[in-house]
């Protein structure tokens, strides 16, 4: 998996105990659904490798303490210390239900088709159906923030790729 396909949650700045237990810093208060994370992606010489979870739960403030399955002492739980992990864009989605909603806000949207379509200004969730409202050069469309639509998201570029087809655009 690719960096421009995962979102960044945070590092891992401490070990818990010596039974190769870790504690990761959630830099970017993401919500996960601890039945369903299976693996986290953590950055090794500018790779992402999957390390499978035998279990994780909240410690803290903004910090998960994590038991991975292959790491089970402290010498091997020191080789990750600092650093970066990741998760899958599309598992955060789909178990925060979109906890990323503000801090999207003001991001530009590229489309695959039709390129800059301008910037996120709002995104209502108080239907059945969020819907992200993009405004450019005045003119407003949204579209409902679903997985069918999004491609990725860079945070640090502060991009929302997508793939919005035209009737939904000309909707608007």
């Amino acid at each position: 998996m690719e960096k421009k396909d995962c979102f960044f949650i945070g590092s891992i700045f401490k070990l818990h105990g010596y039974k190769g237990k870790i504690i990761l810093f959630n830099e970017n208060d993401v919500s996960l659904n601890f039945e369903e994370t299976e693996y986290l992606l953590i950055e090794k010489e500018g790779i992402l490798i999957p390390f499978f979870v035998e279990k994780i739960s909240s410690y803290k403030s903004n910090n998960f303490l994590i038991e991975f399955e292959d790491i089970k002492n402290e010498d091997e739980a020191k080789k990750l210390l600092n650093s970066n992990v990741f998760t899958s864009y599309k598992l955060i989605y789909e178990n925060t239900e979109f906890s990323l909603e503000k801090k999207i806000i003001g991001f530009k949207i590229i489309d695959k088709q039709f390129g800059d379509l301008g910037n996120i200004q709002t995104i209502n969730n108080q239907s059945s159906q969020a819907l992200v409202f993009v405004i450019n050069n005045n003119k407003e469309f949204c579209f409902p923030l679903e997985n069918q639509f999004i491609s990725s998201i860079e945070i640090e570029q502060k991009i929302v790729y997508t793939k919005i087809p035209k009737e939904i655009i000309d909707l608007n």
